[in-house]
């Protein structure tokens, strides 16, 4: 049995593909690491999975052979071509559609909604180049159509930020943690496991268990957040100020008990919640 280096080789020298370092191709050529992946997605007969960034197909090649049915997203019309021949057998029988779109582009829900998906009805599941990793993030969680699961290979550090806890926490931390039931980083990969090689390690993202919480907008969540974080130096409240006024703040303040000099990275992800519901739910 090849390896998957030697399988990745045969298809970038059939349809003369050179790794483009612009759209951050990095191709996942060691089977330890491609069998967490697999696991991790939990794949069932019949689930609906949409991967984002195909490439040459290894990974949709396993997705396909646990039994589901992918739509595949890839940027790169040259790897657009080798997963039509690959996968020709499959296309015909519609348990693969392949779309060559970026996918920060791409008409998201509507795109999944014609292929027949429906919200928390799928699995994403990605080698994402790690220059979209937060805004392929934002745009799964913020377009009201969550995936039930989501199982990413991105660049550890970032997903240690996106796991981390308060005192440490990001904007964008605070979107993936307030969606999901859990974040778990189940798998560490270094830059031996890929070609070309990056240049820095990576790592498994499962995100189990994906919902809005409960009563709440993921606008106004949005809202709330992308103002609080606005000047991390600045005091979380003086930041909301800017945007909702400070009379409303400060009786938020007083009837749930802040800290006065809290900033956006210390505030628990559970009061992000809380202080959303006071600014969109409660009449202040």
């Amino acid at each position: 049995m090849p390896s998957l280096k030697t399988e990745l080789n045969f298809w970038l020298k059939k349809f003369n593909v050179k790794p483009s370092k612009d759209l951050g191709q990095c191709f996942l050529v060691a089977e330890n690491a491609l069998q967490k992946i697999v696991a991790a997605a939990r794949i069932k007969p019949g689930d609906r999975v949409l991967e984002i960034g195909g490439g040459t197909g290894i990974l949709t090649e396993r997705l396909l052979a646990k039994g589901a049915s992918v739509l595949a997203v890839e940027k790169d019309s040259r790897l657009a071509l080798v997963l039509h021949e690959r996968f020709d057998q499959e296309r015909k029988i519609g348990r693969l559609k392949i779309i060559q779109a970026d996918f920060l582009d791409l008409a998201f829900p509507e795109t999944l909604e014609k292929q027949g998906f429906q919200s928390r009805g799928y699995k994403v599941v990605a080698n994402l180049p790690y220059q979209i990793t937060s805004p392929a993030i934002e745009r799964i969680l913020e377009r009201d159509f969550l995936p039930s699961l989501a199982v990413l290979t991105i660049q550890k550090e970032v997903a240690e930020r996106i796991c981390a806890g308060p005192g440490d926490l990001s904007s964008l931390a605070v979107l993936v943690q307030a969606c999901t039931e859990k974040c778990t980083l189940a798998g560490q990969f270094p830059p031996a496991n890929f070609y070309p090689r990056p240049e820095v390690d990576s790592a498994l993202l499962v995100l189990t268990n994906i919902t809005y919480p409960e009563g709440i907008d993921i606008k106004a969540l949005r809202q709330v957040i992308r103002a609080g974080f606005a000047q991390k130096r600045k005091k979380l409240k003086k930041n909301l100020q800017g945007v909702f006024g400070q009379k409303i703040i400060e009786k938020i303040w007083k009837n749930l008990k802040l800290p006065e000099n809290i900033r956006a990275q210390e505030l628990p992800v559970d009061q992000w919640i809380v202080l959303t519901a006071a600014l969109f739910v409660s009449k202040y």
